[in-house]
């Protein structure tokens, strides 16, 4: 590949040491083409030669211990390593680690296997690189050495330093001892889709990396050979119209005219045949100026200043911010702090229960980011589980969004089109409700300069290495000043005791508020009181369901709608029971399971968000939630069924080892309607 090169010594931070072979004797020749020479060469054998550890996957992944390569085993037990790593100190869960070592349908015994290689590298690593069990999965830790990812990031971190502030040769060298930390395709010798993903997007930080050190070469005046080494990457990546810019441009600069122009009549030809398209502006404009026989031709305009004879489009999708936007802190800094990082394309995803404000949360932060994102903000409704958009349909809004309007037939033409057209920019885009990995991937881009906030009904497993932010309700503060926000601050304020019981009626969930702020603008007569005692009614035992109750309980209705009848079941019959809160075995005896299985439900039905789970791992149920589940369980499985529950679940309170609340036990009394005499004297003898 071009751009790898093997220098006169040590690549910077994970290369050969004197008398051990280097990552790349086992390669091809060809494959490799060599690193310039310079003042920086010393510098480059010196980086990392004091550390204890080093680990690379920025080719075949290996690791190596004072200087001495260590026998990391298997592919598979490799790429756990390669998978930990990438994640670069945050937890992989194990469900994560099956899918990127299997696929969907990994072996029986898979869970074990995983254990096996965690246990077998752990020796192997020793104290110097620490993985850790997070309870639901593993962390690496790499406390006492390098990572060559973590390396060429920091390079180019500097090298973008170095141009914002002039220093156009300091940049371009910097960018070489980043492209010198690869000794080959990133993650060789792991296998799997996960990785074949993430070796693409590697390889697409290595090109921008690439195209930038040819501007910056291009710009001070690069070596005799920048001409070769531009032609040998543009057969290698024929698509990418900015390599073949460069070449025209250095082919311009060495005075051969017409060849400049022969390449880039070949590149019209092949991008109309290959993607029905014609080169964007910046190649046109570039030609133009080589028809005129411009002698002294500016370097290639930088990706994120637009051409000035061209403009590309600059989209501007996102829906309109909330007026008033209240509550979230955490949340939004957690979600500014990583679409700002720059040196990545980061992606992170908002899940949680409808109603909860996910994809208004997107929007208020990506509005509040869009000045990062000078080359646009896009935006897609992705459906939902109920009506999903196809990745190809989504791609051609996109393509047309940033100027492309001759569009390929097929979604992988598409894809690949989609990444190359925004390598470079710096645009952000907002996915909302997704619903799969096959949906999504399709949609991101590769290189550093966008950025994705991604929502879904629930967490794409399909989608490793990507956070998730879990969005619950409001503080019971922000939930009262987003009642003030609509109802107006002098009314809520005034009987602000009764107001603080309605945002507690609505479980703080923003829906909720809206709804009963409708209602307080459309009783303007009536106290707080009265609209309290009105929406409790009708939430509990509604006679006529209005419309407004209606829209509380639609994202309730969406989340059952995607369960099966076993689980669905289970959440309504889970919320029969008064109790404030359930302990696995009392949800085991509420559903007839055996404990292990009981937990399994509930674990599911906290991963759908209709259950809550406590810091010491009780499970409880949110009002609304409860209330719209217990009439669902009481019309649905009939009142016999609930009565036996709670019964069941009697039996375990009076029986069981576990100290069951008094609050807790008298409200399960006055549920159960046939209560034997024996069993009530029983009970009223373990009552103070």
């Amino acid at each position: 590949m071009p751009g790898h090169r093997a220098c006169s010594g040590a690549s910077a931070g994970v290369g050969p040491v004197s008398g051990e072979p280097g990552p790349t004797d086992h390669l091809p020749s060809s494959t490799w083409l060599p690193r310039r020479s310079g003042r920086n060469g010393a510098a480059a054998r010196k980086i990392g030669c004091g550390r204890v550890m080093r680990l690379a996957i920025l080719g075949p992944v290996r690791a190596w211990r004072r200087d001495e390569e260590i026998d990391l085993g298997s592919p598979q037990q490799r790429g756990l390593l390669a998978l930990l790593l990438l994640h670069e100190g945050r937890p992989v869960e194990t469900e994560a680690i099956l899918e990127a070592l299997w696929g969907e349908h990994g072996p029986r015994g898979a869970r074990g296997t995983v254990r096996t290689y965690v246990y077998r590298l752990r020796p192997i690593l020793g104290d110097m690189a620490v993985i850790e069990s997070t309870g639901s999965g593993y962390r690496l830790t790499v406390r006492d050495g390098t990572l060559d990812l973590r390396r060429f990031r920091e390079l180019t971190a500097q090298a973008h330093r170095a141009r914002r502030a002039g220093a156009a040769a300091s940049a371009a060298e910097l960018l070489r001892q980043a492209l010198g930390t690869w000794q080959g395709p990133a993650l060789s010798g792991v296998r799997g889709p996960f990785f074949e993903l993430e070796r693409d997007r590697l390889e697409e930080l290595r090109l921008a990396a690439l195209e930038e050190v040819f501007d910056l070469e291009l710009e001070v005046g690069g070596p005799s050979d920048l001409t070769s080494e531009i032609r040998a990457a543009v057969m290698e990546h024929p698509l990418r119209e900015r390599l073949h810019e460069q070449l025209m441009l250095s082919l311009l600069r060495a005075g051969r005219r017409a060849e400049a122009l022969a390449a880039f009549q070949r590149t019209r030809h092949l991008l109309r045949e290959e993607l029905g398209v014609d080169p964007g502006p910046a190649l046109r404009s570039l030609h133009s100026r080589v028809l005129r026989e411009v002698e002294d031709a500016p370097a290639p305009a930088r990706r994120d200043l637009p051409s000035p004879l061209a403009p590309a489009p600059v989209p501007a999708q996102l829906p309109a911010d909330l007026a008033v936007f209240t509550g979230r802190r955490a949340e939004i800094t957690e979600l500014s702090l990583t679409v700002r990082d720059a040196a990545h394309a980061p992606v992170i995803g908002i899940t949680g229960l409808g109603g909860m404000g996910k994809t208004t949360l997107a929007v208020h932060v990506a509005h509040t980011q869009r000045r990062l994102f000078p080359d646009g903000q896009l935006f897609a409704d992705l459906g939902g589980f109920t009506d999903p958009v196809g990745p190809l349909e989504v791609l051609g809004q996109f393509l047309r969004a940033v100027g492309v309007h001759r569009l390929p037939a097929s979604l992988d033409e598409r894809a690949a089109l989609w990444r190359t057209t925004v390598s470079g920019r710096r645009l952000l885009i907002v996915l909302d409700a997704a619903t799969s990995g096959e949906q999504v991937r399709p949609l991101l881009p590769a290189s550093p300069g966008c950025a994705v906030i991604m929502t879904s009904a629930r967490r794409i497993i399909d989608l490793p290495g990507i956070p998730w932010l879990r969005l619950g309700v409001l503080q019971p503060q922000d939930a009262l000043h987003l009642l003030a926000a609509i109802s107006g601050t002098r009314r809520v304020f005034a009987e602000q005791e009764a107001a603080g019981r309605l945002v507690q009626a609505c479980s703080y969930q923003p829906l909720s508020v809206h709804v009963a702020a409708a209602r307080l603008d459309a009783r303007p007569s009536w106290t707080i009181d009265q609209i309290l005692a009105q929406l409790e009614d009708d939430l509990r035992q509604p006679v006529v369901m209005h419309e407004d109750c209606k829209i509380v309980d639609k994202p309730f209705r969406e989340a059952q709608a995607r369960m099966d009848t076993f689980h669905r079941n289970a959440f309504h019959l889970a919320a029969v029971p008064d109790c404030s809160r359930l302990d696995a075995a009392m949800a085991a005896a509420v559903l007839d399971l055996p404990v292990n299985e009981a937990t399994a439900v509930m674990e599911a039905l906290v991963d759908a968000h209709v259950v809550e789970i406590g810091e010491n791992g009780d499970y409880h149920f949110l009002g609304l939630v409860k209330a719209f589940a217990r009439r669902q369980a009481l019309n649905g499985l009939g009142h016999e069924h609930c009565q036996q529950a709670l019964h069941r679940l009697l039996h375990h309170c009076l029986t069981g080892k576990d100290t069951v609340d008094e609050k807790d036990l008298r409200a399960l009394l006055d549920q159960i309607t046939d209560l034997p005499d024996a069993l009530a004297e029983k009970v009223s003898l373990s009552l103070p």
